[in-house]
């Protein structure tokens, strides 16, 4: 059983207790004088490989990407599309003469033209995309 002067003791060692927790992320970092110390951070440099590298492309050589070919393309109501079945012909934005837009990934990286050797359909590229602006090319058809 507690005694009627027990419960001012207790508080007063909770109010003892919470008087030296810090009470923001601020109050933790300083020091007991004032303001936080602050360093910039510093890293080693990192040691460059001169013997047996390749060149920054040749490491990916192996990487697979997938390749693409862009005939054209149409914008249609959901309507007209609903309307489209076996038979139905979809003309696209696209002259019969204009190049065809090679897609690596999404990204267009070549331009060409339809030939077909053996009875397949292949691109002979006319113009690689410069990428020397370090733009990204979209794919703008």
């Amino acid at each position: 059983m507690s005694e009627p002067g027990d419960d001012i003791n207790d508080q007063s060692a909770s109010d003892a207790a919470s008087a030296t927790v810090p009470e923001t992320a601020a109050d933790m970092s300083a020091p007991a004088g004032g303001a936080p110390e602050v360093h910039p951070a510093e890293f080693p440099e990192a040691a460059r490989r001169t013997s047996g590298t390749r060149s920054s492309l040749e490491r990916f050589a192996d990487v697979r990407v997938d390749i693409s070919v862009e005939i054209g393309r149409v914008t249609m109501n959901i309507g007209e599309m609903l309307q489209l079945g076996e038979g139905s012909v979809v003309e696209l934005e696209r002259e019969l003469t204009e190049p065809v837009a090679v897609m690596a990934q999404g990204v267009r990286i070549a331009s060409g033209e339809v030939v077909v050797i053996n009875d397949r359909f292949a691109v002979r590229i006319t113009e690689v995309a410069d990428t020397s602006d370090g733009a990204t090319m979209g794919g703008a058809a």
